[in-house]
């Protein structure tokens, strides 16, 4: 077993990297790939006359705003502003400035679809940034690949980037990575066979967990024992019942970080490790897991100064009250990224689709930011362990 232990920040507390067992048996190699350098758009409106004018340019955030996930909507939307106050500093082009617009995800379907749409539409926005709800991202990767606007999430669905559409770009691990990196420690370096997955059954939480189940089969382990949580939770006896009766050695969460929250409360005394999802790493849970040590989670290598890194925190403890979550520290970088693009490409979503499309690395105060052809973070991930 290869040891590695590096300091990183997640949610900004102290965690520990450790290098799951090695593994030294041979790949297998694929019958057939997806050539990701050739997804592009060679579409129009890159001339002149597409160019947004006005003296504002918008960037739009599509966002938890009120509901069970207001306190992680509130967290993104001041870490966006943070991110547009520190671009604001040297003015683009033309003398225009960039503005954040916010707008609201929480509630049915068709109302997201219609904010998404305002965003575009009526506001005018020129990217936009959308939560880590998976169903925000692919409502917003339709509007986007219609209207041709770039879309940036961090929501971890693999599909989205698997459809080969020019406009979405992914900034974090998606499902299918988190899984493999679950796996391969639970099953190689634990060598763990009692594994409990829970899951929501919405959307993100039948993804996640049909990545894991994957993920445990090209392994040749066990499939995981699995409980599927219908929504709204409200009454988890149930389900504590039933980890204490199957006593898992590792219990892995596909949930969100309300439903999370609940869970760990009710388990608190269990033995075992957890291993949490993206999604979940957001208030409330952060406060209820800090100073837990069987906690683990996917997380970027980083990479920025951490000098930088530092006045993030700072700051945004500052104007919040509070640590920023990955999640704040990825939206700042979403929109310092996107605010980059414009000042190569100029007002234009074409252009700026391109610009996002051929930016090399970016290092942000979240880690590293490197899209391959299809839109994903091509950065590498460790296993982490909260403290």
């Amino acid at each position: 077993m290869r040891a590695i232990r590096n300091l990183i920040a997640l949610t900004f507390w102290l965690v520990t990297a450790e290098a799951c067992a090695q593994d030294n048996s041979p790949r297998t190699q694929p019958y057939a790939s997806i050539d990701r350098a050739a997804i592009n758009y060679s579409g129009p409106d890159r001339e002149a006359s597409r160019d947004l004018g006005g003296p504002e340019i918008k960037i739009g955030l599509i966002a938890p705003l009120q509901g069970a996930r207001k306190l992680e909507g509130d967290a993104l939307v001041a870490a966006a502003q943070m991110a547009i106050e520190d671009e604001s500093a040297s003015p683009l082009a033309d003398g225009q400035h960039l503005a954040l617009v916010a707008r609201d995800e929480t509630g049915l379907w068709g109302r997201a679809s219609s904010e998404i749409v305002k965003l575009v539409v009526e506001d005018r926005a020129v990217a936009l940034v959308t939560s880590s709800d998976g169903r925000a991202a692919h409502l917003s990767e339709q509007v986007g690949n219609r209207l041709g606007v770039p879309v940036v999430t961090l929501a971890t669905d693999a599909t989205t980037t698997q459809i080969n559409i020019p406009w979405l770009f992914r900034i974090v691990a998606n499902d299918a990575v988190q899984a493999r990196e679950f796996a391969e420690n639970i099953y190689r370096g634990r060598a763990f066979r009692r594994v409990l997955l829970i899951s929501e059954s919405d959307h993100d939480g039948r993804a996640g967990a049909e990545e894991f189940e994957k993920a445990a089969q090209r392994l040749r382990a066990p499939a995981p024992m699995r409980i599927a949580i219908a929504l709204p939770l409200e009454d988890t006896v149930p389900i504590m019942n039933k980890i204490r009766v199957l006593e898992p050695q590792a219990l892995v969460l596909w949930t969100s970080a309300v439903t999370a929250t609940h869970l760990l409360e009710g388990i608190s005394g269990a033995r075992g490790e957890i291993y949490l999802c993206r999604k979940a790493l957001e208030e409330p849970f952060l406060s209820v897991a800090r100073g837990k040590r069987n906690i683990w989670t996917v997380a970027p290598a980083v990479a920025s100064a951490g000098s930088e890194r530092a006045a993030f925190i700072d700051r945004f403890r500052a104007r919040t009250g509070s640590a920023p979550s990955l999640a704040a520290a990825e939206v700042y970088d979403a929109v310092r990224l996107i605010a980059q693009g414009l000042r190569q490409s100029g007002p234009n979503r074409a252009r700026l689709r391109d610009a996002l499309a051929t930016r090399t690395e970016y290092h942000g105060v979240s880690g590293i930011i490197a899209f391959d052809g299809a839109g994903n973070n091509r950065a590498e991930v460790s296993l982490v362990q909260l403290q």
